[in-house]
């Protein structure tokens, strides 16, 4: 399929284009599912992108960031100036929808273009400018993935850049299995890393064991996460059909599957796969 609006190839079924960003055609079910405007066009749109503004921040805030008050980050935002360029940023996409709103576009497409606009500014917001109220530090790499483009970012490194393995010193992480002691990969492979591909690419495998054998641990590949924790059964979710990820107390629930590795850790795995699934949904891998 080629995008509608500047004809670069896509896969099928793509949601967006990755060269342009303009969300695509989908099967008639699929519109029909969030054809709801989320947006009154006809109503103050500043406003009303402001106020999602405000509750997506809240959601992160809450999930990411236990144990911190809203109420500083409301604050920190009219202190550090952040509102200006709020009001700019959301004054620029009501312009936008106002326009592909008169040229046509759907309302599904619509949502989609405001929930990507409304990510990308809480997490600039949250990453950047409130780094030091943040209880969870976030790496600042996260933010390279964001705007026109960033789907087209090699898949290995927006995983790195998400996990930032680098401020993980107790985490023993191979990524050169040449070197990796040839038991450890051997326990890998028969205790929970089983790609359904035999030319699936790892990116890297996790060592979690108490006793350094790799029996237990998680992995990553071009397809999917792959872990088992101690006394549980391995679990494994591919990056297409990945459901529902949220935090639980301090660990993930990943398609209600437990996973845990310690709290700072668990948040930046829960951003990467929900930045995964918009991804995969876009039809970039």
């Amino acid at each position: 399929m080629k995008c509608i609006n500047c004809h670069t190839e896509l896969p099928d079924h793509a949601r967006f284009c990755h060269q342009c960003g303009t969300p695509q055609p989908q099967e008639q079910g699929a519109v029909e599912a969030d054809a709801q405007p989320i947006i009154d066009l006809n109503g103050n749109v500043s406003k009303q992108l402001t106020e999602a503004f405000f509750r997506l921040m809240r959601q992160k805030v809450e999930e990411e960031q236990p144990g911190t008050e809203v109420e500083a980050y409301r604050e920190l935002l009219y202190e550090s100036g952040f509102r200006d360029m709020l009001h700019r940023r959301e004054t620029q996409l009501a312009d936008q929808l106002m326009y592909l709103h008169g040229k046509g576009e759907p309302a599904a497409f619509q949502n989609v273009r405001v929930k990507r606009h409304l990510e990308e500014l809480t997490d600039y917001f949250l990453i950047h400018y409130a780094k030091d109220l943040n209880a969870v530090p976030l790496p600042e790499a996260i933010l390279r993935h964001q705007g026109p483009g960033a789907d087209d970012h090699p898949l290995e490194t927006l995983i790195f850049d998400y996990l930032d393995f680098g401020s993980e010193p107790d985490e023993a992480v191979y990524t050169d299995f040449i070197k990796m002691p040839v038991q450890k990969l051997r326990n890998a492979g028969k205790f929970f890393l089983k790609p359904e591909r035999r030319d699936e690419r790892i990116y890297f495998i996790c060592d979690q064991s108490l006793l350094g054998s790799c029996k237990e641990g998680f992995a990553m590949t071009e397809r999917g996460l792959y872990w088992k924790a101690q006394l549980q059964t391995p679990h494994y979710v591919l990056y297409e059909t990945l459901g529902n990820v949220k935090r639980e107390k301090d660990w993930l629930l990943i398609d209600e599957k437990f996973f845990n590795i310690n709290l700072r850790f668990n948040i930046k795995m829960l951003k990467l796969l929900k930045r995964l699934q918009q991804r995969f949904r876009a039809g970039k891998k």
